[in-house]
C-alpha cells in the first residue's frame, strides 16, 4: 500500500510542515493509496483536548504513528499543541525527542533491564510496570541524581502488564515523599465504558 499525505487547508499559524511521501508505486500496483489528513488530525487532537481540559491530552504514536508516519504525525500534533506522547520503544522514544525537544515522552514497554542509562540519556521517561523494575529506575535515579520522572502503570483487569491493584496502596505512600519521582500514574481499561 502507498502512503500519501495531504493537509486540509488550515490558516498559515496551524498549517503542520508539508511532507509528502515519495512518489513510490502507483495505486495499481500496491493495491491501494493510503492518504493521511494531517489537518484533520490536528483538527480531532484540538477537539480532544478541549474535551479532556483541564487534564492534559497526549498522543499514542507506537508503530510509527500506528503506520501514519511518526515524524509527519508528531510535528503535526506539536503544531497543535500536544506536550505528551507515548511510544512502544526506546528507539521511538529517540525519534519523538529529535521532533519534539520539549514534550514529555513515555515508553509503554517498560525499562528493559540495564537501559536506565539510555532513558536518561534520552531524556525520555520509562512506563514502569512491576516492581522490579520501579526498584531498577530508582538505583539508577539515586546513583545518578537523574530527575527525569516515570509514570507507574497499574494493572486494572486486561491481566497484561502493569503493577497490581494491591501494589498501588504501598505506592501511593511514596507520592507523598518530596521527589519522588513519579510524573504519570496510568491503566489501560479492559471496557472503559463499564464502571465496575
Amino acid at each position: 500500500m502507498a502512503l500519501q499525505e495531504t493537509e486540509t487547508p488550515k490558516p498559515a499559524e496551524e498549517a503542520p510542515d508539508q511532507e509528502i511521501a515519495s512518489a513510490g508505486p502507483s495505486e495499481a500496483e500496491t493495491g491501494g493509496v493510503l492518504t493521511i489528513d494531517l489537518g484533520a488530525l490536528q483538527s480531532n487532537y484540538r477537539a480532544l483536548r478541549r474535551r479532556s481540559s483541564p487534564a492534559e491530552c497526549g498522543a499514542v504514536v507506537k508503530a510509527d504513528a500506528y503506520g501514519c508516519g511518526l515524524a509527519p504525525v508528531v510535528r503535526a500534533l506539536e503544531q497543535s499543541g500536544c506536550k505528551t506522547y507515548f511510544v512502544a520503544h526506546l528507539a521511538e522514544g529517540r525519534q519523538v525527542r529529535a521532533i519534539a525537544p520539549e514534550a514529555a515522552v513515555y515508553v509503554l514497554n517498560g525499562l528493559v533491564p540495564g537501559t536506565a542509562a539510555a532513558f536518561a540519556d534520552a531524556r525520555v521517561s520509562p512506563v514502569i510496570g512491576s516492581l522490579p523494575e520501579l526498584a531498577e529506575w530508582d538505583a539508577f535515579c539515586s546513583a545518578n541524581g537523574w530527575r527525569g520522572g516515570a509514570a507507574l502503570h497499574f494493572d486494572t483487569g486486561m491481566n497484561r502488564l502493569g503493577l497490581a491493584a494491591d501494589e498501588a496502596a504501598a505506592l501511593a505512600q511514596r507520592t507523598r515523599m518530596p521527589d519522588h519521582g513519579i510524573t504519570l500514574v496510568m491503566s489501560h481499561f479492559a471496557c472503559a465504558e463499564t464502571p465496575s
